[in-house]
């Protein structure tokens, strides 16, 4: 199982073995279906679903000075909390759970290729002010290879 990051934009170029999990305190509404807690799109790909372990704890908000913020992504007060709150967790518990996750979504949707967490944040890669460096530094901490997703990087 690779794990990638990447954000909602890019989920329109996901293949069914792609795994989208979102991170984010709050989702687009166009990620969720109104009746069930997820939908399959016209790619195959499953929508709604969210990893609350790598949410950033909503206490955080406040540290955020979000489009106004003149903070350097290595001073940044909120990226250096969120931090702190991953180091907090249990990796095997995490890993635990993806490995699951992915398993019963490959079993679900029946593809045949390695299944590929890819956690979703809100901001696109060029905004250096992201909480996808932070995961990724944090997975590769924890000897695993956390990268970002590029279109047409397909097996």
């Amino acid at each position: 199982m690779k794990i990638k990051t990447s954000y909602f934009y890019q989920i329109r170029n996901f293949k069914p073995y792609q795994i989208p999990l979102s991170t984010a305190i709050s989702d687009p509404a166009w990620y969720h279906s109104k009746i069930e807690d997820y939908y399959i799109d016209k790619n195959g790909v499953i929508n709604g679903l969210r990893i609350g372990m790598l949410q950033p704890q909503r206490s955080l908000g406040y540290l955020c000075g979000g489009k106004n913020c003149m903070q350097k992504p290595d001073s940044c007060k909120f990226l250096r909390a969120y931090y702190d709150q991953l180091c907090l967790l249990d990796f095997k518990k995490l890993m635990y759970l993806l490995e699951q996750t992915a398993d019963v979504m490959q079993n679900f949707l029946k593809f045949g290729e390695e299944p590929e967490i890819i956690l979703i944040v809100h901001e696109a890669p060029t905004n250096p002010c992201s909480e996808r460096k932070v995961i990724q530094q944090y997975f590769k901490e924890h000897g695993i290879a956390c990268t970002e997703f590029r279109k047409g990087e397909y097996k």
